[in-house]
């Protein structure tokens, strides 16, 4: 039984790959990365903390990778940030929510300050009890932390009466660690593999299929 939805953001609400990955190509060509060390698909960059991007993919120590998130932000600040387009029907299902009367939380490894302005020039700030996000320091980026934060925001105690919506293995792992419900999103950036072997509560195929299959649980 369901009564509070915690969202992703990327890959679950909104398709924001053209920023993310301009920012990325404008972050590795400035830190002059040669091609033979750069991977072939950057799409496993999307979701994951940023530092943490960037040593996995990247194999960058600690220092470079704060020196890489540096100059990724200074450009998705000015730019990327507003590269994205939010899912086909992204809004009808979070009215739906509402009217179902689920609370509905915004929880992204993504830093708050972005977060915040993204979602409200998407128009959707409104549908949301309380935006988590980190901090551009990188402190709170960690999934199960940004849960667990929000959880104390909303004076809620972590159970199965909760559930975090995400696209990447991250956002299930996290959910799980915190001690409440997982809802892996098919439509997004982490492979149908990536999601099932993380056993999610529930898999949810496409972004019309969200309120039907969150209300069907609460």
């Amino acid at each position: 039984m369901f009564s509070h939805i915690f969202f992703d953001l990327d890959g679950t609400l909104i398709d924001s790959r053209p920023g993310i990955l301009a920012s990325a190509l404008h972050t590795i060509d400035t830190l002059k990365v040669p091609q033979d060390e750069r991977p072939e698909d950057l799409t496993p960059f999307i979701g994951p903390p940023l530092r943490h991007s960037f040593m996995q993919l990247f194999g960058f120590d600690a220092t470079k990778a704060e020196r890489a998130t540096e100059i990724y932000r200074e450009f998705y600040g000015r730019e990327g940030m507003h590269m994205f387009t939010v899912y086909p029907g992204i809004e009808e299902q979070l009215i739906k929510l509402k009217e179902k009367g689920l609370a509905l939380s915004l929880v992204t490894s993504k830093a708050w300050v972005y977060a915040e302005k993204i979602v409200e020039e998407a128009g959707l700030l409104k549908y949301f009890s309380e935006l988590s996000g980190c901090e551009i320091s990188g402190e709170r980026s960690e999934k199960e932390e940004l849960i667990h934060y929000t959880l104390e925001k909303l004076g809620l105690k972590p159970g199965p009466q909760i559930v975090m919506a995400g696209d990447r293995y991250h956002d299930i792992r996290g959910a799980k660690a915190a001690g409440i419900g997982s809802a892996a999103v098919l439509y997004g950036y982490g492979s149908r593999e990536e999601l099932e072997n993380e056993n999610p509560g529930l898999l949810i195929p496409s972004p019309g299929d969200l309120a039907c299959l969150l209300t069907s649980r609460a």
